[in-house]
Order: structure tokens, then sequence, then C-alpha cells
């Protein structure tokens, strides 16, 4: 009894507890004023006139936009049951129209968006006895954890409830929760479903749109339209977003709450929930912590939450990797001195080579041993460990994907969104606009009614004209790659003339890709722009549309903008079929780039390294500016005795959140993938470097997305959309780039084939030797392509290819043959073994975890079991059964009657009839 009164004192006080938390949020815009919870706002500029109540203004109205206004406003109150309150701004000429909608309206608008709400308590049995029988590996988990757990105050402790679809025909079952969930009607729904629920009603919100009408009349003398004759004529149409890109509302945004600057002397208890994600989540303090997934959805939406807890996840997959990564570079750091081809380069022996030039005429001759230096960092990054960590890299980022769906189906099944159905889009504004302007309409084949249409065969140039503009984009980042070529050439022969011809290469290889890094980010601001217009042209009907359309255009050429040099480098450059005294001069049209005196993949390695921290770099500066511009511009224009003091005043002066927002974040997460997963080859520390990017990145994102935008409508989604199919293509085509670079960019295969072939115990003593082939100065004085310094003496020089010693063409060897096979051989059984080993864990791992299907299997056991017994639905189907038994009766009487008065005409009709009549007899039985 002492136990079940402590525990009973405890749920009154947590209730309490969460009364007044939600209480705080719920009137977040001012309590002393606003009786009622501000659930949107709306705000327009209101420079001739003052806002006036229509029934007090019988006067006409000055203009369209006023009279717009007034019938939509006219719509939200006599219609959809809305309260409105508008107020004038305290600092300009600004009207903002507060919204507040009825608990009645909020459930026929749950009712009608299918919302799920709660009907069951989920009773937990047995916690306390649980808890002592946890494994070992459990309560090691949880120690482990813990520095990295959430503040208590971010804990949820409201009860956890079984949810269903709300249908006001079984109401009863969902109204002991309506006053008991949270201690009444208006703390029944959170704020960020009620701000969800009355958008749904702003957006199929209806005004007049007659533009063309010249006697403008208030709403209240005009005659009643009926809204289905008003859509089909065209003069009524729905939308706040319409009228917002038609400047009747300048603003449309659901409010904030209160945010105060100093919150170190604040007690939890007394924090908004805007308040308590800023100080434990949007800061750089808290950057080891886990995220608040589930108050970051109740008030930003699932929409936003899923790019958090997908950037989170991500995170903490990049552990891993970034460990390993870190292990292997220290191993090549720590094994370079023993590694017997770079104590050739370094020693005698390429003090004794002298290596051809690597262009006709203007190139020098140079010394292997001046190899020494790129040699030992190609080593750090090319060495035997690196292959195991391409194995183990092509796996991470499947094994990323797979439990990122297992994640996804946790987060699905605590959010609600599993069953998830996307409603009825409206069309976007600009579709209707171009389809009126061409006077093009048909009837919906779905909801019956007269929309405006635009016909394919219109659009389809469109389309070609994004295709041809998106081929021209990428055949421009070919011109300034061949750019950065010529100029990496022509600074290679200034630099060799110098005395810091010893650095040439790696001078040349880092200014030349952070010339690339440069052109990159320039292109990519200049493609957005391009890109959008585009898009505007294809007129695509609704948003979500619109936004596949753009992020499928930009993902596109960001993935030819920032992988083509690395793409160059590792594939083509230096692999063309050539040999001395073919190389051709850099300033001849034939040229064929060779890679430097540091090889090719020295010159990958800088390039990667460059472009990706770099971007990465300028991409969080870029942010950050972006973000704070406006308040430094605010701060600067704005006098002191004009700051705004309410909370709709300070929104307002917020950035939009518009609905391409997330997909810059997104974009920015997706390439950085491709970065860490395509080449992390060719640097190992790539996952570490991109976990302390994005370790900053997300508190960036974070405190952005509560400080610096309007708070976003808070949409339902059940997954990150289509950046989920971008990541998986990139994934599977990481397998293909990791096996293709370690064949044909690093010297992994050509150590494997001589240890096999040519040395004895496994020794690299002469492998450099062995790589080099021999070539004639003869032929150079033969073809004309001498350079004019020849060191004394030297009859012959060397470079690297499997060719015979003798001209005149210096055709490939038997061995170059051999080692092409196992290059060809090493990418089959590569890719094979890792996409075995990929099926192999897709069959074993299922995309949803079983504790989580037997709680999706158990709700909808519930539910249905909830219609089988539902006492008014048998009452229901008993009156329609007697109801049809009588009909039937009627009908067996009249076919009773004698044939001159239709009785039945054949024994084929009678028994067509007796079954159907059998059938209607067994029905109420089938549906209990």
């Amino acid at each position: 009894m002492t136990t079940i009164g402590s525990q009973n004192s405890y749920k009154i006080s947590a209730q309490t507890n969460r009364n007044k938390r939600r209480k705080s949020t719920l009137f977040s815009s001012d309590p002393q004023t606003d009786s009622s919870p501000i659930d949107f706002i709306l705000a327009y500029n209101n420079k001739t006139k003052d806002h006036k109540d229509t029934e007090n203004n019988n006067d006409n109205f000055a203009t369209i936009q006023d009279r717009q206004r007034e019938s939509f406003e006219h719509y939200l109150q006599d219609v959809q049951g809305l309260e409105l309150e508008c107020v004038k701004s305290t600092i300009d000429e600004s009207v903002y129209v507060k919204i507040h909608t009825p608990f009645e309206v909020l459930l026929s608008t749950a009712e009608k968006i299918r919302m799920k709400l709660p009907v069951e308590k989920i009773d937990k049995h047995g916690n306390d006895s649980s808890a002592n029988k946890e494994s070992y590996w459990c309560r090691f988990t949880n120690w482990f954890k813990k520095p990295f757990s959430l503040d208590a105050a971010l804990v949820k402790d409201d009860i956890d409830y079984y949810t269903a679809v709300y249908y006001s025909s079984n109401i009863k079952r969902f109204e002991p929760l309506f006053e008991g969930l949270h201690g009444s009607k208006d703390l029944y729904f959170t704020p960020s479903e009620r701000s969800l629920l009355t958008y749904e009603l702003l957006s199929r919100a209806h005004f007049d749109d007659d533009e063309d009408h010249n006697q403008l009349v208030p709403v209240t003398q005009r005659p009643a339209m009926n809204t289905v004759v008003g859509l089909e004529t065209g003069l009524r149409r729905p939308g706040i977003s319409r009228l917002v890109t038609k400047k009747v509302y300048h603003y449309s945004f659901p409010l904030h709450e209160r945010l105060a600057d100093d919150l170190s002397d604040v007690d939890d208890s007394h924090l908004t929930d805007r308040e308590k994600l800023k100080r434990h989540w949007a800061t750089m303090r808290q950057f080891f912590k886990f995220q608040p997934l589930s108050l970051i959805r109740s008030y930003m939406g699932e929409k936003i939450a899923f790019y958090f807890a997908f950037t989170g996840f991500y995170n903490q997959m990049l552990i891993p990797p970034s460990i390993v990564g870190l292990i292997i570079f220290i191993y090549g750091v720590a094994t370079f001195a023993t590694d017997q081809p770079t104590s050739d380069i370094c020693g005698s022996f390429g003090d004794s080579t002298y290596m051809c030039p690597l262009c006709d005429k203007s190139c020098p001759f140079w010394k292997l041993s001046e190899n020494c230096f790129y040699a030992k960092i190609s080593y750090v990054f090319d060495n035997t460990a690196t292959v195991v960590f391409a194995v183990l890299m092509s796996l991470w980022a499947r094994w990323f994907i797979e439990f990122w769906k297992r994640r996804q189906a946790f987060l699905q099944y605590e959010w609600d969104s599993i069953d998830f159905e996307k409603n009825l889009e409206p069309i976007r504004p600009e579709y209707e606009d171009e389809a009126n302007k061409a006077g093009s309409s048909r009837i919906n084949p779905v909801t019956g009614m007269k929309e405006a249409y635009i016909e394919m065969r219109k659009r389809i140039p469109y389309f070609l004209i994004a295709a041809l503009t998106l081929l021209v984009t990428v055949g421009f980042i070919g011109a300034t790659l061949f750019a950065t070529i010529v100029y990496r050439v022509q600074m290679d022969y200034i630099l060799n003339a110098t005395s810091a011809k010893t650095y040439s290469a790696i001078i040349t290889a880092i200014t030349s890709a952070i010339m690339n890094l440069i052109f990159s980010i320039l292109i990519s601001q200049l493609y957005y722009w391009i890109a959008g217009k585009l898009t505007d042209l294809e007129r695509h009907k609704y948003q979500t549309v619109y936004d596949g359309s753009l992020t499928i255009k930009i993902y596109l050429f960001q993935f030819a903008n920032f992988y083509s040099t690395l793409f160059y480098i590792a594939f083509f450059k230096g692999k063309f079929d050539g040999y001395p005294s073919t190389y051709g001069e850099p300033s001849s049209s034939n040229f064929t780039e060779q890679c430097g005196s540091g090889g090719c993949f020295v010159e990958l390695s800088i390039q990667f390294f460059i472009i990706m921290t770099g971007k990465q770099f300028a991409s969080l500066l870029v942010e950050f500016f972006l973000a704070t511009w406006r308040t430094l511009i605010r701060m600067c224009c704005t006098r002191s005795d004009q700051q705004p003091t309410k909370q709709w005043e300070k929104d307002k002066e917020l950035e939009d959140f518009h609905s391409t927002t997330l997909l810059d974040e997104y974009l920015e997460l997706a390439i950085q993938f491709g970065f860490v997963t395509l080449f992390v080859v060719a640097f190992p520390l790539a996952p570490l470097f991109a976990l302390l990017n994005n370790l900053i990145g997300i508190r960036l994102d974070a405190w952005k997305f509560l400080s610096k935008f309007k708070r976003a409508i808070p949409f339902k989604a059940s997954d990150i959309g289509i950046w989920e199919d971008v990541i998986v293509c990139v994934s599977y085509l990481a397998v293909v780039t990791n096996a293709a670079v370690i064949a044909w960019t690093s010297e992994f295969i050509p150590r494997v084939a001589y240890r096999s072939l040519v040395s004895t115990g496994g020794s690299l003593t002469g492998y450099v030797d062995w790589t080099l082939a021999y070539f004639s100065i003869s032929d150079y004085n033969r073809t004309g392509t001498m350079t004019s310094n020849v060191p004394t003496g030297l009859t012959y020089c060397r470079y690297q290819d499997f060719r015979e010693s003798t001209g005149p063409y210096y055709a490939h060897t038997s061995m170059y043959w051999n080692v092409t096979a196992a290059r060809l051989a090493f990418i089959i059984v590569f890719e094979h073994i890792v996409f075995f080993t990929i099926y192999l864990i897709q069959w074993m791992i299922p995309d949803v975890p079983k504790d989580i299907q037997d709680k999706i299997d158990h709700e909808r056991y519930m539910e249905q079991n909830e219609r089988w017994n539902n006492k008014e639905n048998e009452e229901k189907h008993r009156s329609n059964y007697s109801h049809r038994t009588s009909n039937r009766d009627d009908v067996s009487n009249n076919h009773t009657q004698s044939p001159a008065k239709g009785g039945v005409s054949s024994p084929l009709e009678g028994k067509r009839k007796r079954s159907k009549l059998n059938r209607i007899k067994v029905l109420p039985q089938d549906t209990g």
C-alpha cells in the first residue's frame, strides 16, 4: 500500500509539472494578454489604411488585396470556425492576424487528415525487476553511454500511449483522454500539432480571386457562392501560399516560443521547450551529448526531426571508421621507414637513376631520388592496410544504410509515422498562374473538380532544355578541369627551373586543388540560380515534385563539380597509352598529362584532402554569415527605441524557412558521404575529418533553426525522402570506385605481382627497378623531342611502365598484360565478395527490428479488435440486415405473382436471384 501510494503521488506530481510546462509552452506569445493559444500568425503591411472589421466598414476596399484578404478571413471565421484577432505593430505599419483554432475544429481537422491520437496507456510491467535482470553487456553499454546521455530536463516524462486514427463515429474511444491526457482540452494537442492542423485549414481556405471584378464590394454585401461552383468558375482559390505569393499577406508562420537572452540563472523547470533546446542542444558545449529527438520532433515536427536524427546517426556511424582510419594512418607513418621500395628511391639507386622528362622538349630530366619525399607520403596512404580499409569502408557504406533503416523504423513507430498518409497536396500557385494565362484546365480525375492543368507536351521542351543545360554546365566543369591541367603543367615547368624544383609537384598539386575548390564554389552559386530557373520553367504542379526535380539537378551538378577532378586523377591521368617522345608539348593540342614525380596516388590524396576539408570549412563559414547578416543589418539600421517587443514582431524579422532550406543541409551530407566512401582509400582520415565537421555543423544547424529562422511548419514525414535513394546509389558506387582505385591507382597489385612472380621469399628488393622501363636517348634525337639540358654521358632514362627497352614502338611486355589481368581480377573478386557480404547482411538483418514489429502488430491487433467489437457497428449491421431482409421479403412476394405480372421468366434467372439472396443472407455473419 505504501508503494502504491508513493507511486500515485509521484504520478500526480509529474502530471502537475507536465501541465505547468505545457501551459507555459502553449501560451508562448504573451500569457498576460492572450487568453487563447496562438496557433498561427499572418502578417501584412498596411501603409494605406487601418485594418477594420468588416461589420463596421461598408465602404469599398481600396485594393484587390484588401478584398481578397477580407474574403479569406471571412472564410476562416464563418466557414472553418477559426478565431481571429488583428493587432497593429508597435514599431511599423505592419498588421498581425493572430489565429486561434478551437478544440472542436482541431478534432474535426485531425479526423480529415487521419491523424493518430492516443487511445490506451502503454503498461510497462516489471520495470524495476527487469532492470535487475539486465545482462552484463547492457550494463556496460549503459555505463559507457552515461556521459553522453541527455540532461534529465530533456527526458520525456509523459506517459506513453498507443495511438489510432481518429474517427468521430468512434469518439467514445478517445473521449476519456480529452481531459485526462494533460489536464484540459486546450492542452490535449501539442503546440506543433495545433500549428500543423491550423496550417491544414489555412491551406484549404478559399478567397475571392476575381481580379477583373470592377465593383470592389465587401464580402458581407456580395451574394453567397457555393465553394464547388466558385472553384469550377475560377473565382475562388484555396491556400495561404497563394495569398503570400500575391503579397496579400507578406508572412505566414507558426509562433516561436519565447527565448530569453540569458538562461544561465534560470532553472530548467521554468524554461520553454525552445529555451531547453537552446541550453542543452543548440550549443557547442553539448556537442558530445545525444540529441533530444523527441523534443526536436515535438517543437519542429517530424520532417526536421528526421534530418537531425539522420545526421546524428551518421555521426555515430562515423566513429568506428574514424578510429580505424586513424590507426591505419598511424601505421603508415610508423612503418614507412621500413618500406623497401621507399628506401630504394631515397637511397643510392634513386641517386643514380635518371628519369625521363614528363613532357617533350621543355621538361627536364630528373633523378628518382627527388621523389623521396613523395614516396614517403605515398606509402603513408598506400600500403597493405589501406586495402583492408577499402574493404571495410565499402561494407560500412552498406551497413550504414541497413542500420539506418532499422533506426528509421524505430523512429517511425515512436513518432506514429509508419502508416503516414500524405494528404492531397495543393497546387503550386505559380503552376496555376501559368495555366490560367494559357487558359488551360481539366477535370481532376481524383477530385472530379475543374482545376488548372498544363499538358505534358507543352512541358517536355523545358525538360529537354534542363537536361541540355545540365550537360553544358558539366561541360563547363570539364573546361575548368582542362584549365587546371594547363595550369599544373605550366607551373610545374616554371618551378623546375627554380630552386624549388624539389617541391614543385606538391606545390603544383596544392595550388591547383585550391583553384579547383574556388571554381567549384563559385560555379555552385551560379548553378543554384540556373537550376531554380530551369525547375520553374518545368512548371511542376506540386511542391514536393518541384523540390525533387530541383534536388536531382543540384546533386548531379555537385557530383560532377566536386568529384570530376578526383575521377580524372584516379582513372585517367597518366593512364593513356604513351611513352617518352610521345607525350607532346604542353602548348600542343595532343599533349598527354603524366602523373608528377610523386605519382598519381599522392596527387589524388592531396586533391582529396584540400577539396573535402576546404569545402567543409567554407560551408561552415557561409552558413554562419548567412545566418547572421540580417541580424547585423537590423542591429545597425534599427533605432534602439524601435526594437520589437512582441514575439510575433521578433519572429517576423527572422529568415523564412523555405521548403528548400533542408535541401541545402541534406546536400552537404550527401556530398560529404560521397567523399567518405568513394575515394576514402586515398585519405583514410576522411571519416575523422567528416565527424569533426559534423559535430560543429549539427550544433550550427540547431542554432540557426532555433534563433535565426522563423519557426518551421511542423510537417509530418515518414523518412528522409529522396535522399535515402541518393545515399543508396552512392554506397553501391563506392564499392566500384574503391576497387578501381586500389587496382589502377595504387601500387598494391604490382607489389603482389612482384612478390608472386619475380621475388624470392616475398621480398620487395628490386621492386622499383622492376617497375621502370628503359628509353634510349637516341630516340629523342630521332623524333626531335630532345630537351636542351641533357646530363653528360646519359644514354638512357627510365619511366614507370612495362614496355620493351628497344624502339621504335616500345611495345608492352608480357608482364604488363599479367599485371593488367591481375588488376581486372582484383576488381571482380573485390566486388563479388563485398556485394555477397552486403546481400548476406540484408538477408540476415531485417529493416524493422523484431521488437518494433511486435509492437506494430500489437497496435494493429488492437485496432482490428476494436473495429470488430464495436457495439455501434454491431447495431448498424443488425439494422442493415433487418432492412435487407424486409426488402428480400418484398421481392419474394413480387416474384410469386403470375407471369403476366412480372414473375420469374426463366429457371436461370431464378437461380441467379436466389444466389444473390443467399449472399445477402450470409453477409451479416461475415462482417460481425
